[in-house]
């Protein structure tokens, strides 16, 4: 047995639980090098691809999600994947347990965080998003703390369960970023690694119509995997006269940011964070079928504090949406007042604060392990 400190963070899923998970793992190897970081995920996420890629030890499980699945798939993931993918990670911990689980969300998270709670590890949740999960409001109560992203979702926590605003944390190249205007404008579109229908279909339509009526600017569309939708609104642009770059995934989003005037995206916690933190004046499309409609608290946050400005998807039409881009995008007073609010508001002290709660619950843990 190595007498090396362990911490493991568990969950993924999708980029919004795994990003913030490498954050969380580059920050806590940068204070501490000695420390030993592992993950735990799912066969089916993100992360079964992205770890390895970047030669993380990852314990993937094969389980599936309950959302969504009918009454027979749910008794089989709580009655037997959740079981026994409980049981092979506390089999992976025979020579060395961890010193502490962080879960991070995502059904992998599940499973970690009650393996560590039967091994007697100490836990710690992180919630990204303004309105926590039913989960994590469970499972908080028998965790030593909840590292919270936004401010409003500790009034969604039971009395007496322990937490700490910590924001949520961001890769240090988004850090970096500074938002500056751009002569014509660009419009960033952004309707995260799936994708989103309603966008896809409606901005290059109001971007069409925008041009129709003198207007100049260009577009980055990151529109997802779906080759038929990409290739539409690639179609439209062009035919429109619209300077623009439609791509799949965007795997640079520092440059992203940077090359950007506005941003139209979902209202993920870490797309609004990161938002924030590089000063992009946004228009949030809360999807609204997420679950405890969690994106319309995240961009409700930032657009109390002047940062950002909500549409709703079943008002969308392109002539809504034209008028939204054209009372905005070319007024760049306003645009720079709300890049200085979004950067108010923006955590930046996420990374220390969220160090600051493992070093509690590590062993020995001064500033070098």
């Amino acid at each position: 047995m190595s007498n090396t400190p362990v911490l493991c963070i568990a969950g993924g899923g999708t980029g919004g639980h795994v990003m913030p998970a490498l954050a969380l793992a580059d920050a806590a190897r940068s204070r501490w090098p000695a420390l030993r970081v592992n993950f735990i995920g799912a066969e089916r996420g993100l992360e079964a691809k992205l770890l390895p890629e970047r030669g993380e030890s990852v314990l993937l499980l094969a389980m599936h999600g309950v959302k969504g699945a009918g009454f027979v798939q749910r008794l089989r993931v709580l009655l037997w994947e959740l079981p026994k993918a409980v049981l092979q990670i506390r089999r992976s911990w025979r020579d060395q347990q961890p010193d502490l689980l962080v879960g991070v969300g995502g059904y992998a998270s599940i499973s970690g965080v009650l393996a560590a709670l039967l091994s007697r590890i100490p836990v710690v949740l992180y919630e990204q998003n303004a309105m926590p999960g039913l989960v994590n409001r469970t499972l908080a109560r028998f965790c030593r703390r909840i590292m919270l992203g936004f401010a409003e979702a500790s009034h969604h926590l039971s009395s007496g369960v322990s937490h700490a605003v910590t924001g949520n944390i961001v890769r240090d190249v988004i850090a970096e970023v500074q938002w500056q205007p751009h002569t014509p404008p660009k419009l960033l579109v952004m309707g995260g690694s799936q994708g989103a229908l309603v966008l896809n279909r409606t901005i290059p339509q109001a971007c069409a119509q925008l041009i129709r009526e003198g207007r100049e600017f260009t577009v980055c569309h990151v529109a997802g995997k779906d080759e038929v939708a990409r290739s539409e609104a690639e179609r439209i642009y062009s035919e429109a006269g619209i300077r623009a770059e439609v791509l799949g995934f965007c795997d640079d989003m520092a440059a992203f940011y940077a090359s950007g005037d506005l941003m139209i995206a979902r209202s993920g916690a870490m797309s609004v964070t990161e938002a924030a933190i590089s000063g992009m004046p946004s228009l949030f499309v809360p999807l609204p079928h997420a679950a405890d409609d969690h994106q319309r608290f995240n961009a409700q946050s930032l657009a109390d504090a002047g940062g950002a400005r909500l549409l709703v998807q079943s008002e969308m039409t392109h002539e809504t949406v034209a008028a939204a881009l054209d009372a905005l995008m070319f007024d760049q007073s306003e645009l720079t007042r709300m890049s200085q609010a979004a950067r108010a508001w923006a955590p930046f002290d996420a990374r220390e604060k969220q160090l600051d709660v493992l070093a509690e619950f590590l062993p020995d843990c001064g500033e070098k392990l």
